[in-house]
């Protein structure tokens, strides 16, 4: 098995590889997920890896810390940097001053940075957006990629181990989230969920019950929940959790910056016929899922069965979320954050390949009773997929 300093130059090489075939010159990295991935550390610098050559990571804040954590130090690849202009400075000092092309990071690049960057750095150069390259070569996890997953897997099923006993002693929806985020930062867990798309956030752990399962929000989930109020109207709120009603808990366990996913729902009395006949339509179709979960499956193939599945069944209009609230996808990837590639959707052409890690979520909403949903992360092996996370997919019963 390589070690992480092998690991990181084996991870720069490959993006080398793909932007040298693009005819990109030089890419320039800021986001911290990317930058963790590259350099093995998350400090508030620029990582600049040219086509050919070596990479050069220009540390603002922590130096200090980027030289103790990043493997790219021991081959001295770290310099100091003292702000945006002295990055200008070192850029027109070296022979990168004549990159013609230079990827960037635009789908998380602030227009701000963008244009400095247009206008004083290159600004004879054409720039081009690289997310696409560097979010495809993450979806494909290492070794030490899946064996953090799996811990963090491990992580959630110590926690949901002991949500039964957690729901009876809450009495709303944000006292039972506050015992599961205790539970889980007691397990390690860093407190924070990292997601890549724009103005989305998203905290440990997602505790909805009964009728705050149909409030839509604004984030690009299938659940939203009412939230504490309207300025984070996600999520757990203030409502009283009470009998006959599901209490649906989803979060997300995480290991050295690596997360997995996994909901599972609980009921608080006898289930009537309806939720149970809701689970077990959700069952089989997390079961039909799991066995299409293959490499070579086209992810939208996977979405397009999905939905076509509840259609069948004649719900529908209460499958991932609610009428015109409902999401176009039934699953994503993960890894250092909850939203990477590839993601389970409409119109997706993604293949599957063996290393990929994904969250499969298929959830039904039942206004009156709750969310009854199932998500579990499973890996892509050569011969089908691996289930991640540990728990029984069962209606857990109160």
């Amino acid at each position: 098995m390589l070690g992480f300093e092998e690991t990181i130059l084996k991870r720069i090489k490959a993006l080398q590889k793909l932007i040298k075939q693009a005819g990109v010159e030089a890419v320039l990295i800021r986001q911290n997920a990317d930058l963790f991935y590259f350099t093995g550390t998350v400090q508030d610098g620029h990582l600049v890896v040219p086509a050919d050559g070596e990479p050069r990571f220009y540390v603002w804040r922590s130096y200090d810390r980027a030289l103790k954590e990043s493997p790219l130090a021991c081959l001295g690849l770290i310099s100091p940097l003292h702000g945006l202009s002295h990055f200008r400075q070192v850029i027109h000092e070296s022979s990168l001053k004549r990159a013609r092309v230079v990827g960037l990071e635009m789908d998380v690049l602030p227009a701000k940075l963008f244009l400095f960057y247009c206008e004083t750095v290159w600004p004879k150069a054409r720039m081009i957006d690289v997310s696409l390259p560097i979010r495809t070569l993450r979806s494909v996890k290492d070794h030490g990629e899946i064996r953090c997953i799996r811990q963090a897997a491990s992580q959630a099923h110590l926690v949901f181990e002991q949500i039964p006993e957690l729901v009876k002693r809450s009495v709303t929806e944000l006292d039972l989230a506050a015992l599961v985020e205790a539970e889980l930062r007691r397990q390690g867990h860093c407190g924070l969920m990292r997601m890549r798309i724009w103005n989305q956030e998203m905290g440990m752990d997602q505790v909805v019950s009964g009728i705050t399962a149909s409030m839509p929000s604004w984030t690009n989930t299938p659940v939203g929940g009412r939230g504490p109020h309207p300025a984070f109207g996600m999520g757990a709120s203030f409502k009283k959790i009470v009998e006959n009603e599901v209490v649906s808990v989803d979060l997300g366990g995480w290991y050295n910056g690596y997360v997995c996913d996994i909901t599972r729902p609980f009921f608080i009395g006898v289930p009537p016929q309806k939720v149970r006949e809701a689970f077990d339509l959700v069952k089989r179709l997390m079961s039909d899922l799991e066995e299409r979960l293959i490499p070579g499956a086209v992810t939208g193939d996977l979405y397009d069965y999905a939905v076509k599945f509840m259609e069948d069944a004649g719900r529908s209009q209460h499958f991932m979320g609610v009428g015109n609230d409902r999401v176009s996808f039934v699953g994503h990837g993960l890894g250092i954050e909850l939203d990477e590639f590839p993601f389970i959707s409409k119109g997706s052409k993604t293949v599957l390949q063996p290393g990929m890690v994904v969250a499969l979520e298929p959830k039904l909403i039942l206004d009156r009773y709750g969310v009854i949903g199932l998500e579990d992360t499973y890996l892509i092996k050569s011969n089908g997929c691996e289930r991640l996370t540990l728990d029984d997919q069962q209606l857990v019963i109160i």
